[in-house]
């Protein structure tokens, strides 16, 4: 019996990697090798006792990168700004004039070229799928240059398609959609009760499409597909496209309460913001009004849909059903 492939899932206890860990352990073809800084956390042993081969390495450190990629067929490359961003140890490392945003994003890309460069050096490797978003500065013609935690993800891909080129041609990027996530857990976003009505409200236009994803359920039969498809994909992940007006119509009909969304004027979020930060968002939400969080304009954005084999995932309305929205059902 020919053993099995192995695949290599950055950020295993993570949302993303933690949900491609879960499809390939459901789908039993292949040995996973899940990769955290921290094996001993409840995660991290709970994966191994499911038989994910659990290894520790480091974003910063190319060496520990080059030992747990080693004999890898395919791989998943994840990095995570917020992390870095949120993490107080980091808060007196960005240099004077700097702001954290800014150098939590320089951080963040050169944790992924990290990550590139030692994928380019396994001969085993028949797959990559690298986690990026879209070049905001690129696509807007240079009018929104702020929003760092998507454009320097997106220079560590361009870095990875001009350095390697031999290491692209087996490359496919999987671009996260806007996060149904955050509306539990982030206060930029999460909904609040106003009187009688549960108001969403941001500065992106209600009537705009958005690519909305559940990234601990929807990740993995996403990468799973784009590792079974041909390479070279550059695919705008999600499992509906609706407008912010419309899933809160969903969300009224199935909690049974009274909701709307409302779009506020340029310059929110209205909360007081570390330095740089408010400039990031702003930008951010002005972007994905004029230009589409998906950057309309690139023409190698693929769909879902457009997959050779396009995985059946959840809907926005399940997504709602499954949560806790407590929080709102009553007013303060």
């Amino acid at each position: 019996m020919a053993s099995k492939k192995t695949i290599v899932v950055l950020g295993a206890t993570g949302n993303q990697g933690g949900s491609v860990v879960e499809t390939f352990l459901q789908a039993g073809q292949w040995s996973i090798r899940g990769v955290t800084r921290n094996p001993n956390s409840e995660k991290a042993l709970k994966l191994a006792s499911r038989g994910v081969a659990v290894v520790t390495a480091d974003l910063n450190d190319g060496n520990s990168l080059d030992a747990a990629f080693a004999d890898a067929h395919a791989i998943f490359i994840v990095s995570d700004f917020w992390g870095i961003y949120g993490d107080p140890a980091n808060a007196t490392k960005p240099a004077q004039g700097e702001t954290l945003n800014l150098w939590a994003a320089r951080t963040e890309k050169q944790q992924l070229v990290n990550a590139i460069d030692a994928a380019s050096k396994v001969p085993s490797l028949e797959r990559l799928v690298l986690s990026s978003l879209p070049n905001c500065s690129k696509w807007s013609r240079e009018k929104y240059t702020h929003v760092y935690h998507f454009d320097f993800k997106a220079q560590a891909a361009e870095y990875a398609q001009q350095a390697y080129p031999n290491l692209w041609a087996k490359t496919s990027v999987f671009q996260p959609g806007w996060f149904l996530g955050n509306y539990l857990s982030n206060p930029l976003v999460q909904p609040r009760r106003e009187n009688d009505v549960v108001v969403f409200a941001s500065s992106v236009k209600g009537d705009l499409k958005l690519p909305l994803i559940a990234p601990d359920e929807d990740s993995g039969p996403l990468v799973k597909a784009l590792l079974e498809d041909s390479p070279g994909k550059n695919l705008i992940a999600y499992r509906q496209w609706m407008s912010l007006e419309e899933m809160v119509e969903i969300f009224a009909k199935v909690t049974g309460l009274s909701a709307q969304y409302v779009t506020l004027p340029a310059g929110e979020p209205d909360l007081p913001l570390p330095e740089g930060l408010k400039a990031e968002l702003d930008d951010n939400w002005a972007y994905f009004n004029e230009c589409g969080y998906e950057a309309r304009d690139d023409p190698t954005v693929i769909h879902p849909n457009q997959l050779e084999e396009c995985p059946k995932l959840g809907s926005v309305r399940e997504w709602i059903q499954q949560q806790d929205w407590s929080f709102v059902a009553k007013a303060n």
